[in-house]
């Protein structure tokens, strides 16, 4: 039997913030990604591991304006720190050991871009990148 992959015809949840506010409809592409960390100082424990790294929320998503929108709410708390985030890829609602969640807290980047190109199309949209910071590793949540 093959393993329950992610796939994305299913609705992944991400959720941002206490209490959370859900952005799924917004969200074109996420992924959490890692690398390198910068540091001035290595310390021998991070040495033995392979040295330091660094987790990100990256990804892009449509631009709008309204009060609810993912745009908006990147915009009104750029910078902000110790941002609760939860992203469910398999979209169910309560975390399983088939199925996890991954939780963790962030760093929301820069304001967003916000722009437009003109087109014939009405169903042609913008869209922006977003990348922020996760604080250490995310953690695998399989808890019911």
């Amino acid at each position: 039997m093959g393993s329950t992959r992610i796939k994305g015809n299913r609705k992944p949840v991400l959720t941002l913030g206490a209490p959370g506010s859900e952005f799924s409809a917004d969200v074109i592409s996420w992924s959490i990604e890692n690398e390198e960390a910068d540091s001035d100082v290595i310390t021998f424990e991070d040495a033995a591991n392979g040295g330091s790294r660094q987790y990100f929320l990256r990804g892009s998503a449509i631009q709008s304006t309204q009060t609810a929108s993912f745009w908006r709410y990147v915009w009104e708390n750029a910078g902000d720190t110790d941002v609760p985030f939860t992203i469910a890829p398999h979209g169910n609602a309560t975390p399983s050991a088939s199925e996890p969640h991954l939780v963790g807290t962030l760093t929301i980047g820069p304001k967003p871009t916000i722009g437009a190109e003109a087109s014939t199309s009405a169903s042609s949209a913008s869209t922006f990148d977003y990348e922020f910071q996760i604080d250490g590793i995310p953690v695998l949540d399989v808890a019911p």
